[in-house]
C-alpha cells in the first residue's frame, strides 16, 4: 500500500502511514492487518486488501473483474455492500465483469451483454432484466433458476455449444443457436441500434 504513495506522490513517511491506516480503515480492517501476510488473511479479507491498495491513489474508476468469485454467500454480500460504501465515499465509477447475473442486477445501473467477445445488447439494467430484447440475453435470463418454479433445465434449452472464438460464425455470432436466425443473420453482422431505449445487435430484436 505504500509503494504506489512512494512512486506518485511526494509525501512523507508519516504522511503515508497515516493516508495507509486511514484507507485500511476505510475497507472495514484494523490496522494490526498490515503486519500480517497474504496467507493470514481469509479470501474476503484479501478482497478488502486488494481494495485498499486501488483506493490509496483516489482513483476516478475501479474495474472489478468477477470480485466476488470463490466467496461465500455471506462474505460476497459484505464485500458488495463494502463495493457500494465505497462508490458513495470516493465517488467512484465501477466497471463490473461478472457472470452472477443476480450480482450483476443489484450492483449495476447499466447493463452491456457480450457473445464471443461482441456487445449484443445495452441498456438500463432494471429495463434488460424486465424485457430483454436480444435472443441471448433472453436464453441467459431464462436459465436463471427461480425459487417455487419448475426445475430450469426442463423449461429451457439452448442448442449446440458456442463456437470456437478463433473461428467464429460469419454475420451474427449467435446465430447458430438463435431460435430466429435467417439467412440475412450468416450474410450480415448485426449493427448496435436503438431499438425501444437501448441499443441491440439483433436484425430481428
Amino acid at each position: 500500500m505504500h509503494e504506489p504513495l512512494k512512486i506518485h506522490t511526494t509525501l512523507s513517511r508519516a504522511e503515508r502511514e497515516s493516508l495507509v491506516q486511514a484507507i485500511l480503515r476505510s475497507v472495514g480492517l484494523p490496522d494490526a492487518h498490515l503486519d500480517l501476510y497474504p496467507h493470514e488473511l481469509s479470501g474476503g479479507q484479501q478482497r478488502r486488501v486488494g481494495l485498499a491498495r486501488i483506493l490509496t491513489l483516489r482513483p476516478r474508476m475501479i474495474i472489478l473483474d468477477e470480485p466476488t468469485s470463490g466467496l461465500d454467500v455471506s462474505v460476497q454480500a459484505s464485500v458488495l455492500k463494502l463495493f457500494r460504501s465505497l462508490q458513495e465515499t470516493f465517488a467512484l465509477t465501477y466497471l463490473f465483469i461478472s457472470h452472477d447475473l443476480a450480482v450483476v442486477r443489484s450492483m449495476c445501473r447499466r447493463l452491456a451483454v457480450m457473445y464471443l467477445g461482441k456487445l449484443v445488447e445495452v441498456g438500463e439494467t432494471a429495463a434488460v432484466f424486465e424485457k430483454p430484447r436480444h435472443p441471448y440475453t433472453q436464453s441467459l435470463l431464462a436459465a436463471v433458476p427461480r425459487i417455487g418454479s419448475r426445475r430450469v433445465t426442463l423449461e429451457f434449452t439452448l442448442p449446440g455449444e458456442p463456437p470456437n472464438p478463433r473461428d467464429v460464425p460469419s454475420g451474427c455470432r449467435f446465430r447458430t443457436r438463435c431460435p430466429l436466425a435467417k439467412e440475412v443473420c450468416a450474410a450480415e453482422e448485426p449493427p448496435l441500434r436503438s431499438v425501444g431505449g437501448r441499443l441491440v445487435a439483433c436484425h430481428f430484436a
